[in-house]
């Protein structure tokens, strides 16, 4: 689950949302969307529901941006994104596998999508693996088997963590005490392309007082 969210503390002035905007677990279709966000300014939007209409995820964005949607699956969304001066780039907006069982998956669609993918890369969402025993606070030992295949898949498509700033978790399972495990489930991993291109750019983590 997604702890990177916006604090419910009021309305964002319109001017501050970002151009572009992943939601994942969302339960909105396009209908949803059109009543619920009907006053902000994201006019595109694409919406991959499970057959079960169960949540699903949305990609949107502003009238402004050049975005176009290559491929996509229950769990992710592929994109071309070009700027005014042309530059070309990949933007991937994923969920990964929750069961443990369907890790594999996760491994096998990042191999996939790097044969779509013939620019600078980005890579955005909840991947539901952490990388390191560093990003995982809990009485429970960390899945070191799982972070190295991990980390293996994301070194394959030569894909590297963004820095962040702000609360090291982004998951937390709201459980008591000795039963508490925080997590870092949420990150941004790009090439060297990309990173070169955008020199500065880091990751915020927004304080949340609820988690999925």
């Amino acid at each position: 689950g997604a702890g990177t969210k916006i604090p419910s503390s009021g309305p964002a002035p319109l001017s501050s949302l970002p151009t572009t905007c992943f939601l994942m677990e969302t339960c909105l279709n396009r209908k949803g969307f059109e009543y619920h966000c009907r006053e902000l300014p994201f006019l595109n939007k694409f919406i991959v529901k499970k057959p079960n209409g169960s949540s699903g995820l949305a990609l949107i964005w502003k009238a402004e941006v050049q975005l176009d949607v290559i491929n996509f699956t229950d769990h992710h969304i592929l994109a071309r994104v070009v700027k005014k001066d042309g530059f070309a780039w990949m933007l991937t907006c994923f969920y990964g596998w929750p069961e443990v069982s369907q890790k594999h998956k996760l491994w096998a669609l990042l191999n996939h999508l790097r044969s779509f993918v013939d620019c600078p890369w980005c890579h955005i969402g909840d991947f539901n693996a952490i990388l390191s025993s560093a990003k995982k606070q809990s009485r429970f030992s960390p899945p070191f088997k799982q972070m190295d295949k991990f980390r293996g898949a994301l070194d394959g498509c030569s894909l590297a963590d963004l820095d962040f700033v702000g609360e090291p978790f982004t998951w937390n399972n709201k459980r008591p005490r000795l039963d508490n495990t925080k997590e870092r489930l949420d990150r941004v991993v790009v090439d060297t392309g990309w990173r070169n291109k955008f020199q500065g750019s880091l990751v915020t983590h927004l304080f949340s007082h609820a988690y999925d």
